[in-house]
């Protein structure tokens, strides 16, 4: 038979174990990193040239904690993908500008483009939303309705016209 002094120095060396689990399982939780984010990319053409300019937002950097580099990734619906990096050096803002050059992109091309930063501490971001260069432009989509809206009238009419024909008097 175990006597009741045995058993108190065992119950304690437990407690104690346990104890020490949940404060190193408090103690190990991962920290949520401020990861920089890619928020939005915007394209416009100078010349024969396509540019894109690329919003990262990256909060207290300073000369050790930055974003040190931005990878872009362009791809042609038919074709596979080519990745570009862009070296940076420290910021200064919490949120600034990259802008990479597509070179020339013609009306025949479409680009599916879309970027992700790098921190010096916290490491890659997940990749930003995707991207299409050159866009359909809403002016030439207005541009086309307006020609189906005429298409549309102008045939009704010609419908009209031809069953007043064949109508007998």
């Amino acid at each position: 038979m175990i006597s009741k002094s045995r058993k108190k120095p065992k119950a304690l060396a437990i407690m104690l174990v346990l104890a020490l689990a949940v404060l190193f399982t408090f103690q190990m939780n991962p920290v949520l990193a401020n990861v920089p984010d890619v928020t939005s990319i915007e394209w416009y053409t100078s010349g024969l040239n396509t540019y894109l300019n690329i919003t990262v937002e990256h909060t207290s950097p300073d000369s050790t904690h930055y974003v040190d580099n931005v990878e872009v990734e362009y791809k042609e619906a038919d074709a596979g993908s080519i990745f570009d990096d862009i070296a940076l050096g420290p910021q200064s803002t919490e949120t600034f500008f990259v802008e990479y050059n597509l070179f020339e992109v013609t009306e025949y091309d479409t680009y599916i483009v879309r970027a992700r930063a790098t921190c010096t501490t916290h490491g890659e971001a997940s990749w930003s939303a995707e991207v299409t260069v050159p866009e359909f432009s809403t002016l030439s989509l207005l541009l086309i309705l307006a020609i189906a809206s005429i298409a549309v009238l102008l045939l009704r009419s010609n419908a009209r016209a031809l069953s007043r024909q064949k109508m007998p008097k």
